[in-house]
């Protein structure tokens, strides 16, 4: 009974979302991770991404741009050892 008021809840979140998630500002949450995106790094496993879901809406980020998946990549401890640099050239604006 409870997982279902707990699915019902998330829907009408999803549906609704808030003035908060409208204005961009998610309340983030981790939800696993994935192989890093980097051009350079696919298949390597040097390094992975934190996938985050927001636990108002249910909007999941991936790496977008100004999320805070991107901003992982950002720092990225592995950085210095690319080629192409042009992954990491546009600035982070912040998840929530």
């Amino acid at each position: 009974m409870t997982f279902a008021i707990d699915d019902l809840i998330r829907a009408a979140s999803t549906e609704l979302g808030s003035v908060a998630c409208r204005a961009g500002k998610h309340d983030w949450t981790t939800m696993g991770g994935r192989g890093c995106p980097h051009p350079e790094d696919i298949g390597e496993g040097v390094c992975s991404q934190t996938v985050y879901e927001c636990r108002t809406c249910g909007e999941t980020d991936y790496g977008d741009k100004g999320g805070p998946a991107h901003d992982d990549c950002m720092d990225c401890r592995f950085k210095h050892l690319a080629d192409d640099l042009s992954w990491w050239k546009a600035t982070p604006i912040g998840g929530a």
